[in-house]
């Protein structure tokens, strides 16, 4: 008996000399379960509190669960990845999946099956709840617009705009990235797919920032300017498609002001497709139509807005040379801006009076 306990005992030293030794060599191990397991306890409690506030009578208890997991295991891969954040569960969490499914493929811009016939007569689109959700691409000017190109006797299918090797490219909408590699004549391409319904292509980039599958906001800088593919010289061409077929961008993009023209977007078959002009007469292409017009907020009158003066920024530009140039402190040029902290960014529209 006694020599059956000291083999035991021997064993079980034997065995927590083994445990202290692989922890001593492997501390992030341990670290890591901790961290995964407390970022999903805390994810876990945020989920309970919010749904505790959600009428239960709109949701099944199956597709709250699958809501909840979907939460949880992206939130937590948020607070534990050191790189950007990619779908965890794509079956689950495509943007726009109503209208797509689960087709998310990086093969084409345009999926192969899908015709002009097989779009809705008509639709509504909500673009953005709110202003804030929107970020303009490339503020500057078109260098070629949408429509048939009689150079090249081909269809443009978006708008090129004027870019310097290098400059920043920014996302329009919120959404998941489809595509980030290099794509035939379009170069290094990106094309998002967004929530809203709309897909936004980016070509010709220099580099990009972005990969397959990464959740992206309004805004994010995902690539960078350039030359790359079928390319006379640096721009951007930007498309927006829906249901993969493109459509005008200046329907839903102000290029004199750079903003967003509306919140809500009507969409008729008939606006899409690319004819060749016939008798070498342009075809308009623009259809104001679509716009579904908004009363103006009153916050402030159309005087008030003529006293107000505004100048876009240029490379080499910084908060004291722009000061000077309109006989203004650098604090007042600041305090008129106040959403631009740091540097001034190149071709940004700022307050100077």
């Amino acid at each position: 008996m006694t020599t059956n306990r000291n083999i035991s005992h021997s064993l079980f030293a034997t065995l927590v000399a083994i445990l202290l030794v692989f922890g001593a060599f492997t501390p992030s191990f341990g670290q890591s379960m901790s961290k995964s397991k407390k970022a999903k306890k805390n994810v876990q409690a945020k989920v309970k509190k919010n749904s505790s506030k959600t009428d239960s009578t709109s949701i099944n208890d199956s597709t709250t669960a699958i809501f909840e997991d979907a939460v949880i295991d992206n939130a937590v891969r948020e607070e534990t990845a050191k790189g950007p954040v990619l779908l965890s569960d794509p079956k689950r969490n495509l943007p726009s999946n109503l209208l797509y499914g689960v087709h998310f493929s990086d093969a084409y811009v345009k999926k192969p099956s899908i015709s002009i016939d097989s779009l809705p007569d008509e639709i509504s689109i909500v673009l953005v709840k709110d202003y804030s959700e929107f970020c303009f691409p490339m503020k500057n000017i078109i260098t070629s617009p949408y429509g048939w190109r009689e150079r090249w006797n081909r269809p443009h299918r978006g708008v090129d705009i004027a870019l310097n090797i290098g400059d920043s490219v920014y996302c329009a909408f919120s959404g998941v990235v489809r595509i980030a590699k290099s794509f035939g004549g379009y170069g290094n391409l990106i094309v998002v797919r967004h929530y809203n319904g709309l897909e936004t292509v980016y070509g010709h980039l220099s580099k990009i920032n972005v990969k397959q599958m990464q959740v992206v906001k309004a805004g994010d800088v995902i690539g960078f300017g350039g030359s790359t593919g079928r390319s006379t010289g640096p721009h951007l061409h930007f498309e927006v498609r829906f249901q993969y077929e493109p459509f005008d961008p200046e329907w839903i993009l102000d290029f004199k002001n750079y903003t967003l023209r509306t919140r809500k977007l009507y969409l008729n078959k008939t606006y899409f497709g690319i004819t060749k002009p016939k008798n070498k007469k342009d075809i308009i292409y623009k259809a104001d139509k679509s716009i579904v017009k908004e009363p103006e907020p009153k916050t402030e009158t159309n005087k008030a807005k003529k006293q107000k003066e505004y100048y876009v920024t240029k490379r080499g530009d910084n908060w004291k040379k722009v000061a000077k140039k309109y006989n203004i402190s650098e604090t007042q040029l600041k305090n008129m801006n106040p959403s631009i902290s740091g540097q001034l960014p190149v071709g940004e529209e700022i307050r100077v009076h």
